[in-house]
């Protein structure tokens, strides 16, 4: 999996990198397919921002999320949901693939 990060108005420390890594990486469970995904990170008027879009196999997922209080937790609503599109999309797929083999 491909993870570029990058951040606006704030320093981008090696802890907040791990961070996103680590939360991001949990999402490769969700699909065989190589995937990437860009990560933004960035602070506004004391509101902390991440906006990440995951693409891979034809799809492409978007999550924003912010926090008032602390960038880690905003990647963490961030990544959950990423990891609940993803799901549902496995889902999905999975039906259209038993509704497939029924049909043969």
């Amino acid at each position: 999996m491909e993870i570029t990060i990058s951040a606006k108005h704030m320093e981008l420390t090696d802890a907040l990198k791990n961070h996103v890594e680590e939360r991001v990486i949990r999402i490769k469970k969700y699909s065989e397919h190589r995937l990437s995904a860009d990560i933004h990170l960035g602070v506004e008027k004391h509101r902390h921002q991440i906006h990440a879009t995951v693409k891979g196999a034809g799809a492409t997922y978007n999550s924003e999320a912010e926090d008032p209080q602390s960038m880690y937790k905003a990647i963490d609503l961030c990544v959950d949901k990423l990891e609940k599109q993803l799901r549902r999309s496995k889902k999905s797929n999975k039906a259209g693939d038993t509704i497939k083999n029924v049909a043969d």
